[in-house]
């Protein structure tokens, strides 16, 4: 990995290659499946805007992941944008807040909570709101999966140590397949970035780059 002038991340070809082959012995993989579905994490103005205390350096992430978005509106199979949010409306919303100082970028009806404006998002796609980790947790997430048939979960945004393994952990126990893109997914911190993307890829989902999952979806 190395940086442009402009600062921005880019993965090269051997390091990609030696990704994999580190994981070696370890992995399995799970494969596709026939009924795919996409999700986009997080891609909202708290954390892309630089003014924002939660925001991350993700312009380049964001760029493959409107790849992803594209190639999945011409598969036909449905994109599911998640937006965190906050209330301070229990006690788990309370304990959160003491360990996350700038979740009040998060209040719901906030811009902080809108889409990033870059997303190419059309007005069929799902949109759900999630308060914690986990998308899973009271929203629609797994009834759009299962009213979709779906039985693989394109998982893509922000951030890897935190909703995107989540998701990539519970995903799997409901029989659907995870798949995490390799160049569409990010955090703050590039070493946690990359331990946390290792280990899901030996433990719980297929760590694939970006072109190979958007041949899969051109298939369909």
């Amino acid at each position: 990995m190395y940086y442009t002038p402009g600062g921005q991340r880019r993965y090269l070809k051997s390091e990609i290659e030696q990704f994999y082959l580190n994981n070696k012995g370890f992995a399995g993989r799970i494969g596709f499946g026939e009924r795919p579905a996409l999700l986009v994490i997080d891609c909202i103005n708290a954390f892309t805007s630089k003014q924002s205390p939660l925001s991350g350096d993700w312009d380049e992430e964001i760029k493959k992941i409107n790849m992803l978005i594209t190639a999945a509106h011409k598969a036909g199979c449905p994109v599911i944008f998640s937006h965190s949010y906050y209330v301070g409306d229990s006690q788990g919303m309370h304990l959160f807040s003491k360990k996350i100082k700038g979740i009040e970028a998060l209040e719901l009806n906030s811009d902080g909570v809108k889409l990033d404006p870059r997303m190419k998002a059309i007005k069929s796609d799902n949109h759900i709101y999630s308060k914690f980790l986990s998308v899973y947790y009271q929203t629609e997430l797994l009834e759009i999966l299962e009213n979709n048939h779906c039985d693989t979960l394109i998982i893509s945004g922000f951030s890897t140590s935190g909703s995107v393994r989540v998701v990539a952990s519970e995903t799997i126990q409901y029989g659907i397949k995870p798949i995490v893109p390799l160049e569409a997914v990010g955090d703050r911190d590039i070493h946690v970035h990359r331990n946390n993307l290792a280990d899901i890829e030996r433990k719980v989902a297929d760590v694939l780059p970006v072109t190979e999952i958007i041949d899969y979806l051109n298939s369909k």
